[in-house]
């Protein structure tokens, strides 16, 4: 059982939080390859690139393939709309120049986030632990005889 919530434990905690934090500017950002980051397109942007990506996209996210100061080019995971509607891709490559960024933000462990959800499980599967082997550990005589008296 122990070594049942252990894993349990480091399951959760491996699986981490995430979130996305702006960098400092969009003109001189550069991404390492392979950062994954999310960008949100200027109003122009979004409407001139409906028949490449789909209509009311306003934030891509995927993983950084290269940027210099004239573009950003992307391998998208993810497009989602102004409503908040998310449409899954497979690393299609779309290139965007600076001025259809109008902010970029890189994927980052929201630690705090971590250890208070993994803290919360983890205890809750210790807890969970101890209530089971306690009622398996009760098991004994009840103190009704069997019919016939015997025992």
């Amino acid at each position: 059982m122990r070594s049942l919530t252990l894993t349990g434990s480091s399951v959760l905690l491996l699986t981490g939080c995430f979130t996305y934090r702006s960098l400092d500017s969009v003109d001189t950002a550069m991404p390492a390859p392979g950062t994954k980051v999310e960008v949100r397109l200027t109003t122009s942007a979004a409407a001139s690139l409906a028949n490449e990506i789909g209509p009311d996209v306003l934030y891509l996210r995927g993983d950084a393939l290269s940027a210099d100061s004239a573009a950003l080019t992307l391998a998208i995971r993810e497009a989602e709309t102004a409503r908040h509607i998310s449409t899954e891709w497979k690393g299609e490559r779309l290139t965007l120049p600076r001025e259809d960024i109008a902010s970029l933000s890189q994927r980052k462990l929201s630690v705090g986030a971590t250890a208070l959800v993994g803290g919360l499980a983890g205890g809750g599967l210790v807890v969970a632990a101890t209530a089971f082997s306690a009622s398996s550990s009760s098991t004994g005589s009840s103190g009704v005889r069997p019919p016939g008296g015997v025992q």
